[in-house]
């Protein structure tokens, strides 16, 4: 097995357990954030049996960046209504105080691995023969934002003089007379 698949293989592995905890209270995360993790997995597993493709793991990719904004989005909506259910003074199911903590411990350590999870993406999008000028954004001109979208000239080598188009003339040569000889013959 080479390294990008096993890494590929980790990180969705890793992502299904903490999302599997973290959803283990109950009332306490909204279903898109059941439903998010379950895409980025199903497409993580897509991007485990393709193993050429470059579009799964780019696809991967933008979900975890787009999952990173949701999940802070979760937290900072839905965390505090659930603390005021499960840390009330008068809420004596330690059980489900502690699921309660456990699954938010659990949420947090997802959201934080998640950049680094990004970072590794991005190395198995290089290895798998992806590169940034692949990366586009529709509708944004390559001249504005070079490297983000756009069409793109061909290669240019600044080592080789850059051919122009211009042609030049010569002017005709206005004397008939015999070429002189080079001095010393």
């Amino acid at each position: 097995m080479n390294a990008p698949q096993l890494t590929l293989k980790v990180v969705v592995i890793v992502h299904f357990i903490l999302t599997t905890w973290a959803t283990m209270a109950e009332d306490y995360l909204p279903d898109s954030y059941y439903y998010m993790n379950m895409v980025m997995g199903v497409v993580g597993s897509m991007a485990i049996i393709f193993y050429k493709s470059i579009e799964a793991i780019h696809l991967l990719m933008v979900l975890m960046l787009f999952s990173i904004l949701q999940d802070i989005v979760c937290l900072g909506l839905f965390e505090p209504a659930a603390r005021a259910v499960y840390e009330n003074a008068s809420y004596n199911n330690w059980t489900m105080k502690n699921t309660y903590r456990f699954s938010l411990g659990m949420t947090i350590l997802n959201l934080l691995i998640k950049p680094f999870t990004c970072f590794m993406l991005y190395r198995v999008y290089q290895e798998r023969g992806g590169s940034m000028g692949d990366l586009n954004i529709p509708g944004l001109d390559a001249a504005n934002f070079p490297g983000f979208g756009g069409q793109k000239g061909p290669y240019e080598n600044i080592d080789q003089p850059v051919p122009s188009n211009n042609v030049e003339t010569a002017s005709p040569h206005h004397s008939i007379e015999k070429p002189q000889d080079p001095p010393g013959y």
